[in-house]
């Protein structure tokens, strides 16, 4: 599983805004959401739906096409053995009940599925409204359906019918969108259809926030649920609860739905389920406030928000080219992405000698590792003055280290693992000036750190788990 392939398609086909700088406010001249108008007027010139056809009824009775549709009407097309169908289902019938009395629904299912398959469906995800099969698949062909699921809205016009909206594929959370769209049409107020508590997902927002998803799909919050499919850990709810929105909250994320659209660390996450858009409800806290909520003491290190905030910021740099896009989003999900919230301090590195004159505990214990003499097996090969080889077997006095002489002796020291100890000395302690790995550091910290050179090319049968048991300085 990769992280949302529906969701990585909108991003990849987003405008990217032009900025000179990180920021975490409006450039000037920028349009917030830029996508509002088309959400709520619907994008101009769509074809006028095929609805010239026969279907069959659940009850095997003939039906046209033309008759489901005597004023505005969704049109769920669907095929009942179809898994992103199933996905959505659910969302499709709440749309519906929503909608009661002031837009019609119909389903109408694949002509690759027995009546018994689409009844069976439509028990099963609780529609609230009638199922048709498209029994020589001419509403398919007719509207383009190459694919399963799609919504389409039309209503009639001037002897035929007019589409007002199309979602193809309708995804998670793409149900808000069709709500805004329909109510705008019917002249209600389609705020209205942002609900207390209710969660709608990154995709929803960018549908109007289009600068600000592209931006959010370049950040480490926008694959935070994949991190942890990846380490088989997406089902330990210690750790879902800060890489998904909304745990635990009535319509947040459900655990186990991997293909939720509140997988990750969205916009609501920060800003709130509905974010300020929900009528009569107070204005949300402030986003920064809610940083501490999973970036506290326990969780992250050193954490600052206001060292994070240029690393969320809703708008991307100039610097980088529209074409540049998707390999930026690649490397993040494939783990190449920097990882600045992990860096080290700024500072020189002192050498383990300095390190020793406070912490004699752990210097005694850390000479037992094999780390602290990584550099004999250096010399017992003779490759000690090869820099590409001393870079992983001892610590750099400053950097750039271009030549072994710039590193000292021994081994790999405990700056490399800490981080430079210029600014701990200097201020004779404190726990914000260097990197203190714990008993509580996240394990993706401490891998993060590890696996510069621990790679797979040059330690193939390495383990994260066994490794943490023999480096404790105890």
């Amino acid at each position: 599983m990769r992280p949302g392939p529906l969701l990585l398609l909108a991003l990849l086909v987003l405008p990217l805004t032009a900025r000179a700088d990180w920021t975490t406010e409006r450039p000037a001249g920028a349009v917030l959401a830029e996508g509002t108008s088309a959400v709520l007027t619907g994008p101009v010139g769509l074809p006028a739906p095929a609805l010239d056809m026969a279907l069959i009824r659940m009850d095997g009775e003939v039906v046209d096409a033309v008759d489901l549709v005597t004023g505005p009407t969704f049109l769920f097309y669907y095929s009942a053995s179809c898994p992103h169908c199933q996905h959505v289902a659910p969302e499709v019938a709440a749309l519906a009940r929503r909608l009661e009395g002031q837009v019609a629904f119909a389903g109408v299912g694949s002509g690759s599925n027995s009546i018994s398959e689409l009844r069976e469906f439509t028990e099963a995800y609780g529609l609230p409204f009638a199922s048709y099969k498209d029994f020589m698949r001419t509403f398919a062909r007719g509207n383009g359906a190459n694919s399963t699921p799609q919504l389409l809205l039309v209503r009639p016009k001037e002897g035929g019918f007019e589409t007002l909206g199309e979602w193809r594929p309708f995804g998670g959370g793409m149900s808000l969108l069709a709500e805004l769209r329909a109510k705008t049409l019917l002249g209600v107020d389609p705020w209205t259809s942002f609900r207390p508590g209710a969660f709608h997902g990154a995709q929803a927002c960018g549908a109007c926030h289009t600068t600000e998803l592209r931006s959010w799909g370049l950040t480490h919050h926008s694959i935070a649920y994949w991190t942890l499919f990846e380490r088989k850990e997406a089902e330990n709810t210690e750790c879902v609860s800060c890489h998904v929105t909304g745990l635990g909250l009535p319509n947040g994320f459900v655990p186990g739905d991997h293909a939720s659209p509140l997988a990750d660390v969205t916009c609501e996450a920060c800003h709130g389920a509905g974010g300020p858009h929900v009528p009569g409800a107070a204005r949300p806290a402030p986003a920064i406030d809610r940083c501490v909520t999973c970036h506290d003491a326990e969780h992250s290190i050193r954490f600052s928000a206001q060292r994070a905030l240029p690393h969320v910021n809703h708008f991307r740099p100039e610097a980088l080219d529209p074409s540049l896009f998707a390999p930026a989003r690649e490397a993040l999900v494939d783990g190449r992405a920097p990882r600045p919230l992990t860096a080290f301090p700024e500072g020189a590195n002192l050498g383990d000698a300095v390190c020793a004159e406070c912490h004699k505990k752990e210097t005694k214990s850390f000479q037992k590792d094999a780390h602290a003499s990584a550099m004999k097996t250096l010399k017992a090969r003779g490759s000690q003055q090869d820099v590409n080889c001393v870079s992983c077997h001892a610590t750099a006095k400053n950097t750039p280290a271009p030549t072994a002489a710039d590193y000292y002796g021994g081994g790999v020291g405990c700056e490399s693992c800490h981080g430079p100890g210029e600014q701990h000395v200097a201020a004779k302690g404190g726990k914000e000036n260097i990197v203190g790995l714990t008993d509580s550091c996240p394990v993706c910290v401490i891998e993060s750190i590890c696996t510069r050179c621990h790679t797979p090319e040059q330690d193939p049968d390495w383990n994260l788990e066994e490794a943490l048991k023999k480096v404790g300085h105890r």
